[in-house]
């Protein structure tokens, strides 16, 4: 066998083996979760916000599919209007029973079937900006 026929098949074992769902030198990292709670997205209601997960990335490149939020009992989902625990989409409005402080944590799924590590924040409703004092 010559040298270029050799090379032809190692690449195309490798082109094959990365085809067939990923390859041992580069496996599937899992994604990154992030997320940012975003305030007063209803001036009538300081209860209400949005949590937007956008930020979340994946290292491979890989589209995040899935959204696991955890975000405490007795919240009121306002959209999206059907939820279930794993989402498709990213934002989520929500509004809280109560004044107080509250763990939100999310988890996110990329396209290849890998989950991130969950990550959490702590927000505090109502969440109302003081005025500077003189």
């Amino acid at each position: 066998m010559t040298r270029r026929r050799l090379w032809a098949a190692v690449a195309a074992v490798l082109g094959i083996g990365l085809v067939a769902g990923g390859c041992f030198l580069f496996p599937n990292r899992p994604p990154e979760a992030a997320f940012v709670v975003l305030y007063g997205v209803d001036p009538e209601d300081p209860l209400v916000v949005d949590l937007d997960a956008t930020l979340s990335v994946d290292p491979d490149g890989d589209a995040i599919v899935a959204y696991q939020w955890v975000f405490g009992e007795d919240v009121t989902l306002i959209a999206p209007e059907a939820y279930t625990q794993l989402v498709n989409t990213p934002t989520l409005r929500v509004r809280y029973p109560f004044e107080g402080t509250y763990q939100v944590t999310l988890a996110v799924r990329d396209e290849r079937g890998a989950d991130s590590q969950p990550v959490s924040q702590t927000l505090t409703l109502p969440n109302i900006p003081v005025e500077p004092t003189e």
